[in-house]
């Protein structure tokens, strides 16, 4: 219900007090200031009137039900009256919708379970010839009657029951049919989804948080109607928000996996955490139960990874009670409680690819930033410190890889262009007062200022497309990949409390709203547009509708007056650059491979919809396929090259001497490297610029 993308969150805006209404409830309380804070601070505010109610109440029946296999078409009617009553219960005029959809939808989850129970109790027939549709488009439809909505659980469970069999005949090695898998291990299978559906169940409809879930959703599809980057938060919400991108994640030390078996094991520890420190844990134990303290136990064994993983996710301060079985076959349980560690895989890393050249390599996975001391540690100081280090490898040339970073800190971003930049401004803001206000370099000075590339894909947003605009507007930097994600739009957090002055306590919870747009020196925008990389590399994501403009809610593109008082650079020679990596790319079989794999997905999905057989012949048919198109499409190419070899420079090699846990890590990590046709091809890019600077 959430949005993916990791967004800038400039300050907080204190609002004024709510009238007293006693005659209101609480709820309709809460969503009444929730309102009046969009529309007090939001960079483009929606009206209230049919048309946002209308939206309001799509966007909160697409988050009970995406699937439409909750409610009935009569349910949906019963709903449906107050489609377009909503903005009158906003305005403080009645508030009967959330009590009579919070009844039908506890009502309705309690028949659908029933229906899976049912279901679950007996063998599938895989005889007949039925079939499951996937649609890109939403669901346009529900079920008539109690009778289709049984058949649609019953196909979406065979579904499920052919993706099992798959799973453990591909872990064969003497590759049997999937109908064989089937057969043999079908009470299995069935036995684990009918735990699993009962727990899941089970958990949407505990009553000490189900009313709660309801309105907390209810409150996020009045947000998301603004726009898709306005979101309510609970204040556990809110939290796991900011840990999310911050070097200090509340974590309880080790991370899970799962085997063919379907078995959750512990794959990893931490130095340092939790689970390290109790000497009860370690690599490779079966996880059997987790309970979090007053709450009843989950048996693991019968829920996958995922939703093990989102299980542990649950809360940052309570205990948690760890069942796991040795490989000894003794069992334990552990009471461990979550602390906050530096997480390995968001500390800035530098490595060296070391060939004709010798490059240096950083991956940035967001923009972190320690929200309530920024002061303390951020990309922008750890991304300096470590490029001071590898200077001392006398590089040629530097690569930043921002693909797959999805924002987060703008202050951070700033800082981070000032690295490369010497002065001047970055970027400009809008807010609903119409005033341009610009961004500056934050320090003067560079502390690199040599060759540099910057890597981005359609999964980079906000502060990183940022970044990359400022390094492109300046002639700083080369962009190499494909167009990004596109949100130029800017957030901050408010609290659901007239009477909380700061973020510190909103037991109600908090709001983020779009409170303005960011703009190039341009005077362009990457809203909607992302930024166009200077040289264009085809993307694993082509035909997928994924990026900014696709969402509902949008705010559109748009532009200001370009900036007058910036100095970019002289132009880099990109033209030549990028003739010669088309050339190179055209030749390449793994980009070849690659871009014949895309086409095929988007001429698969030209009618937005897929249908799979659920007999298992052409079930395996079809998914086998699936996996070979997916193959296509991967960024990885398991052939030796000699373009570079990836490494780690000395210092970095020392500290990971001493560091059983960080040597892992990084091994894995040279792999990727090693393996990445992008960065592969990125090199190439670097060497041609390097050598072109030299003739000039």
């Amino acid at each position: 219900m959430k949005s993916f993308c990791k967004l800038a969150i400039l300050g907080i805006v204190l609002f004024s007090c709510l009238p007293a209404q006693s005659q209101l409830s609480a709820t309709q309380r809460q969503s009444i200031i929730l309102k009046r804070q969009v529309q007090r601070n939001h960079y483009s505010p929606r009206p209230i009137n049919d048309s946002l109610s209308s939206s309001i109440f799509s966007s909160f029946i697409k988050a009970l039900d995406e699937q439409q296999d909750i409610f009935t078409m009569d349910d949906y009617k019963t709903l449906s009256a107050y489609r377009y009553l909503l903005d009158n219960e906003l305005n403080s005029d009645g508030g009967k919708f959330l009590d009579v959809a919070t009844r039908l939808y506890r009502q309705q989850l309690r028949r659908a379970d029933s229906l899976a129970k049912t279901i679950l109790e007996k063998p599938l027939d895989f005889t007949l010839d039925d079939k499951i549709t996937f649609s890109q488009e939403p669901a346009q439809f529900f079920a008539p009657d109690v009778k289709t909505l049984k058949n649609k659980w019953t196909r979406w469970f065979k579904y499920i029951m052919l993706n099992n069999a798959y799973s453990i005949a591909s872990a064969d090695s003497t590759r049997p049919a999937l109908s064989a898998v089937l057969s043999k291990n079908e009470i299995a299978i069935r036995e684990k989804m009918k735990k699993g559906q009962a727990r899941l169940f089970e958990s949407i409809l505990d009553p000490s948080s189900f009313e709660n879930e309801v309105k907390e959703t209810y409150f996020n599809a009045i947000a998301e109607s603004f726009d898709p980057h306005t979101n309510y938060f609970s204040p556990k919400e809110k939290e796991n928000f900011q840990s999310g991108l911050s070097t200090e994640d509340l974590s309880f030390g080790f991370e899970i996996d799962e085997d063919k078996e379907g078995k959750i094991f512990i794959s990893q520890l931490i130095p340092g955490g939790p689970a390290w420190k109790s000497g009860e844990i370690h690599k490779n134990d079966e996880l059997l139960q987790l309970q979090w303290k007053g709450t009843p136990p989950v048996d693991v064994t019968t829920i996958t990874a995922e939703e093990a993983d989102e299980l542990l996710q649950k809360a940052n301060h309570d205990d948690l009670s760890i069942k796991i079985k040795k490989q000894n076959g003794t069992v334990r349980t552990i009471s461990l409680r979550k602390e906050k560690i530096e997480t390995e895989q968001d500390v800035v890393k530098g490595y060296l690819l070391d060939g004709e050249k010798k490059i240096g390599y950083i991956r940035l996975p967001d923009f972190y930033t320690t929200w309530e001391n920024e002061s303390g540690s951020g990309c922008a100081n750890d991304m300096a410190k470590e490029i001071i280090k590898m200077k001392k490898e006398n590089l040629d040339g530097l690569i930043l890889d921002l693909r797959y970073n999805g924002g987060g800190s703008l202050n951070e971003a700033l800082q981070m262009c000032g690295i490369f930049i010497d002065e001047g401004p970055l970027a400009a803001t809008r807010k609903n007062d119409g005033k341009i206000v610009y961004l500056k370099d934050p320090n003067r000075g560079t502390i690199y200022d040599g060759p540099l590339i910057v890597m981005v894909n359609n999964q980079s947003a906000s502060a990183s497309e940022m970044v990359a605009a400022a390094l492109q507007d300046y002639n700083r930097a080369l962009i190499v990949g494909s167009p990004t994600y596109g949100k130029a739009t800017m957030q901050e957090i408010f609290p659901m409390d007239s009477t909380v002055k700061t973020q510190a306590n909103s037991p109600d919870g908090y709001v983020k709203i779009t409170t303005g747009k960011l703009y190039r020196i341009s005077g362009l925008t990457a809203q909607c547009n992302g930024v166009i990389p200077d040289i264009l590399l085809p993307d694993a994501f082509d035909g997928l509708e994924f990026r900014e403009k696709f969402k509902d809610n949008v705010l559109p593109a748009d532009s200001i007056k370009k900036n007058n008082y910036y100095h970019p650079l002289p132009a880099l020679p990109v033209a030549s650059l990028a003739a010669a990596s088309a050339r190179r790319v055209s030749n390449d079989a793994s980009f070849q491979k690659l871009v014949q794999g895309t086409q095929l997905r988007t001429r698969a999905m030209a009618d937005k919809k897929v249908v799979v057989s659920l007999q298992p012949a052409a079930f395996e048919k079809w998914i086998t396929e699936k996996e070979s198109l997916l193959k296509a499409i991967d960024e990885k190419d398991e052939s030796t090259h000699h373009l570079f070899t990836a490494g780690n420079y000395r210092i970095e090699k020392e500290r990971l001497q001493n560091n059983i846990y960080a040597a892992e890590l990084n091994a894995e990590a040279l792999k990727s490297i090693q393996k990445d046709i992008y960065i592969r091809e990125t090199f190439q890019v670097m060497t041609d610029l390097i050598r072109s600077q030299k003739t000039n």
